[in-house]
């Protein structure tokens, strides 16, 4: 029997499956976009010539307070790269080291440990600078500057509030209810407060239904990201688009908004597929470091979801190294017995973002069964969800759940 194989994302790794070819409808992936000879050289280029914007060289004072607001560990932005280039523009410029704070942008992410930060901005940059975890809990460390349109009432990391200057790093590609990843999602959730973060990120909003993977025009979650990012005054961006092998294809720095969208038009060009039919079986994961977590990696479910059959099964391979994800997600997912009781408990708990993720997956397995290929023994913990430590016999759980029809698989 001829059979094809396919290789995963799995961790650091990959994992391999073989499919009996006459199951095999075909592998969905975007065209891979090469990557650039030189990153660095790239980078600079982007840098001396912004989009929207004069040079950061014209728009700073020697004498200004500079808040440089970084991507965290869960996103693959090459920081280590980026952030150098800045802050030799920096230098350049005449500014003080002690006037510039960088921020890492958790949202309500995890908080990153100074080996952490060493490993992603090197032990120099980290002694020689003031770094630093956004928190958004944190109501003393937080400023009101006014409310959106949407009706948010914007609370921001003090520090990024009273600088002169911000400037951002980022990376581009498809978001689950945001559209895009990048330039305005550094501020709002990026150094935003809790309640900014949950008033944004509330179900009226994610029920929209412009609110989906690359959707801006008219989506309210981006347009009130947007606004807030406005308000707050992001002057700069450095976003990039990578390509499958996080290798940066182009680099996009300037106007928070221009820039960005310069960079949504360029990553569009790769990655738009048409599909003529749905699959009884979809196989879907995330490269690294997304899939360090369940909690990043369900993101790839949600890829798939218009691509999957009604009663069709999903295969996650996900070896989340860092286990399931934030505490109240981790809560949520190892307390509920079944989808529907998540539905319920918001209704009783009421909603928070944290369980963002495990709101959109209850829709998606109303439809389809879930079947994670994990070594993590957390996820084991999960009633509703099928956990095994083998891609063949999660293949072979499908089989018998749909019937040998055809199968289809995507790459993220």
């Amino acid at each position: 029997m001829d059979r094809q194989r396919i290789k995963f994302p799995y961790g650091r790794s990959e994992l391999e499956v073989e499919i009996p070819s006459e199951n095999f409808m075909g592998v969905l992936k975007s065209i891979d976009p090469p990557g650039v000879n030189d990153e660095r050289a790239e980078i600079e280029r982007s840098l001396k010539e912004p989009i929207g914007t004069e040079t950061i060289g014209k728009m700073v004072s020697p004498s200004d307070k500079i808040a440089l607001i970084i991507s965290d560990k869960s996103r693959p932005v090459p920081n280590n790269l980026i952030v150098p280039s800045l802050l030799d523009v920096l230098e350049k410029a005449q500014v003080a080291r002690r006037n510039i704070k960088i921020i890492v942008a958790l949202g309500m992410h995890q908080k990153m440990s100074k080996n952490e930060m060493i490993s992603m901005l090197g032990a120099d940059i980290v002694k020689a600078y003031d770094v630093r975890n956004h928190d958004c809990f944190d109501q003393d460390g937080l400023t009101f500057i006014g409310t959106t349109p949407g009706g948010t009432k914007v609370e921001i990391n003090k520090l990024v509030a009273e600088a002169d200057f911000v400037i951002s790093t980022g990376y581009i590609e498809p978001h689950e209810f945001a559209g895009f990843t990048g330039g305005r999602k550094s501020i709002l959730p990026g150094v935003s407060g809790i309640e900014t973060i949950k008033w944004n990120h509330r179900i009226e909003m994610l029920e929209n239904r412009k609110a989906k993977p690359g959707i801006l025009d008219n989506n309210p979650i981006h347009e009130d990201m947007l606004y807030a990012c406005g308000m707050v005054g992001l002057d700069y961006i450095v976003n990039v688009v990578l390509n499958s092998r996080n290798e940066i294809a182009r680099c996009f720095s300037g106007d928070y908004k221009k820039a960005h969208e310069a960079g949504v038009a360029f990553f569009e060009k790769y990655s738009k597929i048409e599909v003529s039919e749905q699959a009884d079986i979809v196989i879907t994961s995330l490269g690294y470091p997304t899939n360090r977590d369940l909690y990043q990696s369900v993101k790839a479910v949600f890829a798939v979801e218009p691509l999957i059959k009604d009663g069709g099964c999903i295969i996650l391979p996900a070896k989340c190294e860092d286990g399931l994800g934030p505490d109240l997600f981790e809560e949520w997912m190892t307390t509920v017995s079944f989808p529907e009781e998540f539905f319920s408990k918001i209704e009783q708990e009421g909603y928070s973002p944290k369980i963002d993720h495990c709101y959109f997956l209850a829709k998606i397995l109303k439809k389809a069964h879930l079947i994670v290929v994990s070594s993590h023994p957390r996820v084991k913990d999960i009633d509703f969800i099928e956990s095994v430590g083998d891609i063949e016999q999660a293949l072979s759980i499908a089989f018998q759940r749909t019937g040998k029809d055809r199968i289809g698989s995507r790459e993220s």
